[in-house]
């Protein structure tokens, strides 16, 4: 029984499968966050959001990104082309029933320790009233992660792509953690999306320990 975390597959659907392989996921022992962003940008969009249709339970659980939220708010038929080209009427009609429906964040404790899983970013007056009008968990950057995080809490997010610059320092492609070890954010969006032209990478991390996995694109 593991609980793993991933954000940003961003239509990776094969480097997903991959990713499902490497950590030997069990979907009836182990569960697996998918912390948003599983659409947009990537070549396997509608496979991607059919194995999550598929899969949802209680081990499947789906938080809402930026992206989803997107093209939920606005699904313009000359913007999203693609979509509307993949998806049949009925599975459109299905998406913008079930994305606004998604979990902004959600909070767990595995192995004594207090998880807040979150696309973006969170404050602790989101988690204290469970409200955030501003969008904060699926459109915060800079302002969260450069901040101290919230007391007792280990915040796991994606949406910005740890292989470049952040917060003044120099980092390789990897899960990102702060210099000081009392900031308990962990970066987990490693750019799969941009393997093959910024060296980006699928990160996976298994909460019960945070041991890291990583898949390449082939």
């Amino acid at each position: 029984m593991a609980t793993y975390a991933i954000s940003d597959i961003h239509g990776c659907y094969s480097m997903f499968l991959r990713m499902l392989d490497k950590i030997q996921f069990n979907e009836e022992k182990d569960t697996l966050y998918i912390i948003g962003d599983i659409m947009d940008r990537g070549p396997e969009i509608p496979q991607i959001v059919r194995w999550v249709w598929e899969h949802e339970s209680d081990h499947v659980i789906m938080l809402k990104g930026n992206h989803e939220d997107m093209f939920a708010s606005y699904p313009d038929p000359d913007m999203y082309e693609q979509y509307y080209r993949d998806f049949s009427a009925q599975e459109i009609v299905r998406l913008l029933h079930w994305i606004p429906k998604l979990p902004s964040y959600v909070e767990l404790t595995v192995n004594g320790i207090d998880y807040v899983l979150v696309h973006a970013g969170i404050t602790e007056e989101i988690l204290k009233t469970g409200k955030d009008p501003d969008d904060y968990c699926i459109w915060a950057r800079y302002e969260f992660y450069s901040g101290r995080g919230i007391p007792g809490k280990t915040i796991v997010f994606g949406h910005t792509p740890m292989m470049s610059r952040i917060v003044d320092e120099e980092i390789g492609v990897h899960i990102w953690r702060p210099k000081d070890p009392a900031v308990k954010l962990i970066g987990i969006d490693t750019g799969a999306v941009f393997a093959r032209k910024f060296g980006g990478k699928m990160a996976c991390l298994r909460l019960d320990d945070q041991k890291e996995f990583y898949v390449y694109a082939e």
